[in-house]
């Protein structure tokens, strides 16, 4: 499967301009059946279109890694086929959901990437408790579900059309903003992506989603599920904005950062803090989507995705070293995996938007996004608050992991390694070499895809003054809105050096010996120094 993967993979990247770049679409349809009854017409129609493209693409890309890491991850399991079998039926469930091109194809997608993630959560059934979180992912799913066949049964009694691309074609002529039942269609599509994208209330699944095996996590958490909902957003874009839904999925992307980033940064799990920071994540996509950002949407999804994959293949490491996912009973892990402690710091680091990584870039777009927005002040200080507390749980999960000293706990293992030090000195005592191959390849792949994404929007004549993002709605005052942006980049900044600021002084004050204490402080006068001239 690895090779298959590998082979899409490289078809995919290149046809990124003949997809992209000249606008080609290619459908296919089979299995039709046709009903006596007045029911829409049963086929498996695949259409493959941009959107669907870049979906794909990620979904491959993750994929791609998630089955290399297994062979790392997987090496001592009995049952590693059938781990590798689910994993890779999920990634086809994603994929033909992405790819469908009516509404019956659509549902059966979403409904197999909701079945292979119960048995996914459940595969460690042994476990107590993993059944019950998979029911509980299993039940949110099914509700889900139930919204959207309520929103393919009112579409299709509306419009007499299953096909979607019909559908966004038609959509201006066959909506009637006065009529109710297009507002209730909408609205269970809205439910449904909510619940689907671990938005606020609908997000109570997703911790519970981490009894899964690390690799599993990973690709539930950064390309298939929680986006799903999200690709539905922008599959129905154009019904969204006839019915003029955008602000509330505004208002609820922006509550759902901030909680999720606030939760976040208050977990010692660190598969949870990782869950949670999922959802702050899902939030701020969530409010890409309600800017008619498509550009700024697909660039987070990439980073996103890559860079969580990433964190997660780092951090079971640290879960099989220390046979534990609390950060209390870890805390000098960097003594013994150093090599995997760097990779988890840079791949932290991107989501944590730290300077000169892609995460910084990505944050720069968002706030410029909000700014030549029409956006009220609470949400653009409940996005604020999101993208801060990425400081506060990034520090947590690197700190807490890897370089915490001053813990009892971890007794145990300080005798260990005193008296072991040819363990203590070989790096490469609980890093294979596959892991290390693993991180590389989509390090490498994340900064590849971010010039081909950018080399599109410069195609596509998206790039004005350096805004890669601008409408053309909002070339009016540019020169009110680059001032405001400017403003609140540096408020934002300042908030930023003085959160950090605040952790370095926290630890200070627990340190006891001197030298660690100005080692922070020169980190601290570094990291300000780089944020300055970043800016």
């Amino acid at each position: 499967m690895i090779s298959i993967l590998s082979i899409l993979v490289l078809i995919l990247l290149n046809a990124f301009n003949l997809i992209l770049v000249s606008g080609k679409t290619y459908s296919w349809e089979g299995l039709v059946l046709t009903t006596a009854l007045i029911l829409p017409e049963l086929s498996l129609n695949l259409h493959l279109d941009a959107l669907a493209y870049l979906f794909t693409l990620l979904v491959t890309i993750i994929g791609f890694g998630t089955n290399i890491y297994i062979l790392n991850y997987f090496k001592y399991e009995s049952n590693e086929d059938s781990f590798i079998l689910l994993i890779n039926w999920f990634i086809l469930s994603m994929i033909l959901l992405v790819l469908a091109n009516n509404l019956f194809t659509l549902f059966l997608g979403w409904e197999l990437i909701g079945l292979t993630s119960f048995f996914l959560i459940n595969f460690w059934n042994e476990r107590r408790g993993t059944l019950k979180s998979a029911f509980k992912a299993f039940i949110f799913n099914k509700i889900s579900d139930f919204f959207l066949f309520v929103f393919i049964i009112l579409v299709w009694y509306l419009t007499q059309q299953s096909n979607i691309l019909l559908l966004n074609t038609n959509f201006m002529k066959l909506v009637d903003p006065s009529n109710p039942l297009w507002s209730l269609s909408l609205t269970c599509l809205l439910l449904c992506a909510s619940i689907k994208s671990a938005q606020v209330i609908g997000h109570l699944w997703l911790p519970d989603s981490m009894e899964a095996p690390v690799p599993a996590s990973a690709l539930i958490h950064s390309a298939t599920l929680v986006s799903a909902g999200l690709y539905l957003l922008l599959r129905f874009n154009i019904l969204i904005n006839i019915l003029s839904f955008t602000s509330y999925i505004l208002v609820l992307g922006a509550i759902t950062a901030a909680y999720g980033g606030v939760v976040a940064a208050s977990q010692t799990d660190v598969k949870k803090l990782l869950a949670y920071s999922t959802v702050s994540h899902c939030g701020f996509l969530f409010v890409c989507a309600a800017l008619n950002n498509a550009y700024l949407v697909v660039i987070y999804l990439f980073l996103h995705g890559i860079f969580k994959a990433l964190t997660f293949f780092c951090v079971g490491s640290f879960i099989r070293v220390s046979s534990s996912q609390d950060t209390r009973q870890m805390g000098v892990l960097s003594r013994y995996i150093p090599v995997d402690t760097i990779l988890l710091i840079i791949c932290s680091s991107n989501l944590g938007g730290f300077p000169f990584t892609l995460g910084y870039l990505y944050k720069q777009l968002f706030l410029a996004s909000l700014t030549f927005s029409v956006v009220n002040l609470v949400v653009l200080g409940l996005c604020f608050v999101g993208m801060l507390t990425s400081l506060v749980y990034v520090y947590r999960l690197v700190y807490y992991c890897a370089f915490d000293l001053q813990k009892g706990s971890v007794n145990l293992l300080l005798k260990e390694l005193s008296a072991n030090t040819s363990l203590d000195k070989n790096y490469w005592s609980a890093t294979t070499l596959i892991q290390i191959i693993t991180v590389y390849t989509l390090l490498g792949l994340a900064i590849y895809l971010y010039i081909l994404l950018y080399s599109y929007a410069v195609h596509s004549n998206l790039v004005l003054d350096n805004f890669p993002f601008i409408f053309e709605a909002n070339k009016v005052n540019m020169v009110e809105s680059e001032k405001l942006y400017s403003i609140y980049v540096n408020y934002f900044y300042c908030l930023y050096v003085v959160v950090i600021g605040v952790l370095i002084t926290i630890e200070c004050r627990r340190e006891y010996t001197w030298p660690r204490k100005l080692s922070f402080v020169i980190f601290l006068l570094i990291f300000t120094f780089s944020l300055v001239c970043s800016l």
